[in-house]
């Protein structure tokens, strides 16, 4: 029977790269090896200790190139490349909740409506 011990569970990784998560999760816990799956990708449903799927998508999550522009311009530009999130403006500093949406992506914008800080998404998922 195959040693289960160690860490089983990343959830910090949520937002990083498939790669990045596997290098962390095979440090954290050397008794297992980390794989990339695409999401939509079919696998088996048998249970391993020893094998971790790291769960990515392809849909874009970050979007570096609207830092400058009008937030109503980022929100057209994010809401087209990823139709599944919904993007909205809101003033840098304001309150907001601190709950993590894969749909939601909040456009920060300064008191001239100008998007000042890099808006990323995240949508990756480590587990067994």
């Amino acid at each position: 029977m195959t040693d289960c011990a160690g860490k089983d569970s990343w959830p910090e990784l949520v937002g990083r790269t498939g790669e990045d998560a596997v290098v962390i999760i095979e440090r954290e816990n050397p008794r297992v090896n980390a794989v990339v799956i695409l999401d939509g990708t079919p696998t088996t449903g048998d249970f391993r200790c020893d094998r971790v799927r790291v769960w990515v998508n392809s849909r874009k999550r970050s979007w570096p190139e609207v830092v400058g522009r009008r937030g109503e311009d980022a929100v057209v530009i994010i809401e087209r490349e990823n139709p599944r999130v919904d993007a909205f403006v809101v003033p840098v500093g304001s309150p907001g909740t601190t709950d993590f949406r894969c749909d939601r992506v909040r456009v920060p914008v300064n008191s001239h409506g100008i998007v000042v800080e890099l808006l990323e998404l995240a949508k990756l998922h480590a587990r067994l």
